[in-house]
């Protein structure tokens, strides 16, 4: 019997490689690395790192699961969910910068893989496998995936709960709609409100935009929201019981809809900031997205024909979390996180259609997009010479060889990018070696750059020199500026002190007191009061340990 042509060697690594399996491997590994490489190697940052890890810890210092903590004072900033997961790490593995950022890691590889299903169910398997190299080399989604932070989570959640709604709808099954309402409900446990509105209102307008209403009546609303409720409201109902009115004012009035009204601690932007975000956030891909956006727009039949529809959804995923958060008042570059899984995909779309080369503006397209790779590159590198310059100008001297590597890496892979596109006519390898730059710069980051900015933040030994001295009853304080990290590292309740008469009063106590402060403000304090004793513990990077006592 005729058995067909034999497959040679190059075909049957196609067919390996081309496995679903193997594929989702090769993500997670890549993920695995860009996310996990080194991830305890460095102090936590602050603010968020250490007031976040702190307040998962005392959830067990005080068995309180409820009610977060930090400093030992009640905070109604965030929902659980997010802290109960680092807690759960802390109990079985113990508290350190590995325990409190592995979750962030396993979301942001989760988030990697669910673009993936989404790419693939969408357009097809290839577009799913470049879609998830092109979010996991994007590099505020590694930086965020390596922090203490709850933006990779909830980019998580909001992504499974899409992947959830459109399997439903290109099935028609109706579990898959419930596990859309759970992924949004566990969103909402994860960030708040915000949880639920963007994956409610991107679906809604999609629906309303494409003349498809009809489907809400297969989604099997009441029993979604019964699903829902019944996730997220315990926590709040409890909340609501121990805390009254207290709570509601604070969680839902003041950390979240004043936060959309008026700018919280200073920290607002212009119109244009999350462009200025995007176009570092998203590097290096970002050059490649307005030729992306304009193709999926050109190579749609109509809004209304299933191409339309698809790329309709991908541009309102954009378009209304990009929106939504320019025109709130509150402004950080994360939490605009979300939408990138939306550019992911429409950029992998790109390049799969790039590597048929069956359209003529593509040339064009990747020439302009090149351009854009080099131009940015070469200011990446700048900016981050001036910030370092600026912010640690006597530690600028021992980075100079590293940065310069940093450089040639980017240098490089541009270039190899570029001429392996235009000159060998080989696009697949011209997109790896973007992927394998990236790998290569989060090596350089970490391997190199971020020990030698790690001596430049002392809190963390001022902190144990604290802890090796201190006996029951004796008390620590830090005064201007205040440093989470003190609470989290000392392990003890820490007094903020912020003027110069509550340092005094401070200082005078009968029993022995830490205080933690800038060496300029230890000066002025020695200058302006010599009758209290002023003897310097410890003194790293411009930051001194006094006590009130030898």
């Amino acid at each position: 019997m005729d058995k067909g042509p034999k497959k040679d060697g190059l075909d049957r690594m196609r067919d390996f490689f081309g496995q679903e399996w193997v594929l989702v491997s090769i993500l997670v590994l890549l993920c695995a690395f860009l996310f996990v490489f080194k991830l305890g190697d460095s102090p936590l940052w602050n603010n968020d790192e250490t007031i976040y890890s702190e307040m998962a810890k005392e959830m067990i210092k005080l068995s309180d699961w409820i009610t977060l903590h930090f400093n030992y004072q009640i905070q109604f900033d965030k929902p659980p969910l997010y802290f109960w997961l680092i807690a759960l790490t802390f109990r079985l593995f113990g508290w350190n910068e590995f325990t409190a950022r592995l979750w962030s890691s396993i979301f942001g590889i989760g988030g990697v893989v669910v673009v993936y299903f989404l790419g693939k169910n969408i357009f097809d398997r290839k577009t799913g496998f470049l879609a998830g190299l092109i979010l996991a080399t994007s590099l505020q989604y590694i930086a965020q995936s390596r922090l203490v932070t709850h933006d990779a989570a909830l980019s998580f959640f909001i992504s499974l709960s899409l992947l959830f709604f459109y399997l439903g709808y290109k099935t028609s099954k109706g579990m898959y709609y419930l596990l859309f309402f759970l992924a949004a409900a566990l969103a909402t446990l994860t960030k708040g409100p915000i949880g639920a509105v963007l994956p409610f209102l991107i679906v809604g307008l999609w629906l309303g935009l494409t003349k498809q209403l009809r489907v809400l009546r297969g989604m099997r609303i009441l029993l979604g929201i019964i699903i829902y409720l019944a996730v997220v409201s315990p926590w709040f109902i409890i909340q609501f019981l121990r805390h009254g009115e207290e709570f509601v004012n604070v969680f839902f009035l003041a950390r979240h809809f004043s936060r959309y009204l008026a700018p919280f601690q200073g920290q607002s932007g212009p119109l244009y900031y999350y462009i200025l975000v995007l176009f570092l956030g998203f590097y290096p891909w970002i050059c490649f997205l307005p030729s992306s956006a304009y193709h999926l727009v050109i190579s749609k039949a109509n809004w209304y024909g299933d191409e339309g529809k698809k790329s309709l959804l991908l541009l309102l995923w954009f378009g209304f979390i990009f929106t939504f958060f320019t025109f709130a008042q509150t402004k950080l570059p994360n939490y605009i996180l979300p939408l990138y899984p939306s550019l992911a995909l429409m950029v992998g779309k790109f390049w799969n259609d790039s590597f048929s080369r069956t359209l003529r503006h593509f040339r064009r397209f990747m020439f302009s997009s090149f351009f854009l790779f080099l131009f940015l590159s070469i200011l990446f590198v700048l900016a981050v010479t001036a910030i370092l310059k600026s912010n640690y100008p006597a530690e600028y001297a021992e980075y100079g060889r590293s940065l310069s590597f940093l450089a040639m890496v980017l240098a490089s892979g541009t270039a190899i990018s570029f001429l392996a596109f235009f000159w060998k006519k080989r696009p697949t390898l011209s997109f790896l070696s973007i992927v394998g730059m990236m790998c290569f710069f989060l090596g350089v980051l970490v391997v190199l750059i971020l020990p030698k900015v790690d001596l430049s933040r002392p809190t963390k030994a001022l902190s144990y020199k604290i802890t090796s001295l201190i006996q029951p009853g004796e008390k620590i304080g830090m005064y201007l500026p205040p440093d989470p990290g003190l609470v989290y590292y000392s392990d003890h309740p820490v007094m903020e002190i912020h003027t110069k008469a509550e340092v005094f009063s401070f200082l005078r106590s009968e029993e022995r007191v830490y205080c933690l402060m800038d060496e300029e403000h230890y000066l002025k304090l020695k200058e302006e009061n010599s009758q209290i004793p002023l003897y310097i513990l410890d003194r790293k990077r411009q930051k001194v340990i006094v006590s009130n006592k030898k």
